[in-house]
């Protein structure tokens, strides 16, 4: 049986924490590794949901979960925020499995909050010496910081091969060669995904795993205890590194490699030690402190998702980002709005962090915008868009579901008329994985040329923009970020945003009441609600 996966958000006073859910029966709390989120968590969670309702938290700092604040964290720091999120949840006591740098939290929340814990589950847990620890604090963690030369990226994509070829990563010898065959390409990429989601978060939680003490914990934990490693876990080793004499309370499970086999074996482990009779809704409010606050909506095709800022009332001015791209690009604006009204920003399907979605065309995408706009009860709005979102904009205003007031379009691609802001060309880069990192690379020279010139691939003086004395690097990584994380869906909605005659969406945008302006604009969307 299939089981819907679902994604979430909560706000635990101005931190927001990200998490999974699906399945059904009483609780069960799943810990990713490092520098990974919750989507790591996927397939254990559809092999455990016909027996509990699995919740994935992404770790502060990872995902979409926010850092937490404080300088050198624990993995007891990160627990301490762990029992917050259940707490606010309504998860008062559950199975916990922890994998890796999970693992460290997992055991924490044991020792720390053994009320919350009915049975806690490490898998792949780290027994370091204390030499290993220094030199993985001392080299395992450089930056990683985003410089206009893109140096950064191709560091990224060499970390990245190199995490799964060799241990330690930067060990590249015959020495720290991994016995075993690379996973595929997309995971390779899966990865790279959630680096770019840490960016240099990813630092604080593995430093704590590298000074979490394995063996100190063992003989005061008193929750039942099951440290598990499959046989192809580079720290499988680490089960001969655990003292002779455990705890009666601690079991040692060696797995086979076979992940049906360890899922099972998890599923008896987490079913043995029951925690609540049943799980919580998660709470849809999307009220919060944070400036901008998230939202996931549940549509028939997956999770959409939303970003937030101002109050909930009133008339509220919808944005819509280029392709590719994705709505954090938008945040300086939506706070700005925010000041004079609600303000929105969505991720278009397959982009940010919006599920992918079938779009065949602009009619499928006007519908799937409906739908978002109907969930967050718009009837009424302010609309604009940037790019391949103005054309969908354009289209919402002419055809969609909701009276727009006012249409602000900046950058509309050519459609079918051939369209006065741009020459036709293409929209949308190939950026699928590639094997050299090359699609990174495309990226990010996309990302740079978009905010050079109004066409990409056209690098003219007569089309160059005016930029900013100190090149906007910060807004050039969060653009080559969105690029790389929405590469599955952008070239269905490129193409769907080309198919509409700009003229005639305009035209019947204005005879259903829509003020409508352009503008060019290339490091923000035009004023909306008078901001300027």
């Amino acid at each position: 049986m299939a089981f819907r996966i679902k994604r979430q958000t909560v706000d635990l006073g101005g931190r927001e924490v990200s998490f999974r859910y699906a399945g059904s029966g009483p609780p069960a709390v799943l810990l990713h590794e490092s520098p990974r989120s919750s989507v790591a968590l996927l397939p254990l969670m559809e092999r455990l949901a016909g027996r509990f309702t699995v919740f994935g938290f992404d770790t502060p700092g990872f995902g979409g979960s926010d850092p937490l604040t404080m300088d050198r964290p624990s993995s007891a720091d990160y627990a301490d925020a762990l029992a917050e999120a259940m707490t606010a949840l309504g998860i008062a006591r559950a199975p916990v499995y922890g994998t890796h740098t999970g693992a460290c939290i997992a055991m924490d929340l044991a020792l720390g909050h053994p009320d919350r814990v009915s049975v806690a589950v490490m898998d792949g847990y780290p027994v370091f010496t204390p030499a290993e620890q220094e030199e993985l604090l001392r080299a395992y963690l450089p930056p990683f910081r985003p410089s206009w030369d893109g140096a950064h990226v191709a560091w990224l994509w060499a970390r990245v091969r190199d995490q799964f070829t060799f241990f330690p990563w930067y060990a590249a010898g015959n020495l720290g060669r991994l016995p075993r065959d690379p996973p595929p390409l997309d995971f390779h990429q899966l990865v790279v995904d959630d680096f770019l989601r840490a960016g240099d978060h990813y630092r604080p939680a593995y430093a704590a795993a590298f000074r979490f003490d394995g063996t100190g914990p063992l003989a005061g934990v008193q929750v039942p205890v099951a440290i598990v490693a499959r046989e192809d876990d580079l720290l499988f080793p680490h089960l001969d590194r655990l003292p002779d004499t455990l705890p009666d309370r601690i079991a040692v499970h060696r797995l086979g490699a076979d992940r049906d086999a360890w899922g099972a074996a998890v599923g008896d482990i987490m079913a043995a030690h029951p925690g609540q009779a049943a799980a919580p809704q998660p709470s849809l409010d999307p009220s919060g402190a944070r400036p901008v606050r998230r939202r996931f909506i549940d549509t028939p095709d997956g999770a959409a998702h939303v970003r937030l800022a101002g109050p909930q009332d009133g008339r509220p001015a919808v944005l819509l980002h280029r392709t590719p791209g994705w709505s954090a690009e938008l945040d300086d604006r939506l706070v700005r709005l925010g000041r004079r009204g609600p303000a929105i920003a969505i991720d278009l399907p397959g982009n940010g962090e919006s599920d992918p979605a079938p779009v065949p065309g602009l009619p499928a995408v006007v519908d799937w915008l409906g739908g978002c706009l109907d969930a967050l009860d718009i009837r009424e709005c302010d609309l604009a868009g940037e790019g391949t979102g103005a054309a969908f904009a354009a289209a919402v205003a002419a055809d969609g579901p909701v009276a727009v007031q006012r249409l602000t379009l900046a950058q509309a691609p050519a459609g079918a008329d051939g369209g006065p802001e741009t020459s036709g060309a293409p929209a949308c880069p190939d950026l699928r994985p590639r094997w050299d990192g090359a699609h990174l690379a495309a990226a990010w020279y996309w990302a740079r040329d978009s905010l050079l010139y109004r066409h990409w691939n056209e690098r003219t003086v007569a089309g160059a923009w005016r930029l900013p004395d100190d090149p906007p690097v910060d807004l050039l990584h969060a653009r080559f970020t969105g690029a790389v994380l929405g590469a599955a869906g952008n070239d269905a909605l490129c193409r769907a945003a080309q198919e509409g005659d700009m003229k005639a969406l305009l035209d019947r945008a204005a005879r259903r009441g829509a003020g409508i302006e352009r503008c060019d604009d290339p490091l923000a969307l035009c004023p909306l609600h008078g901001d300027g």
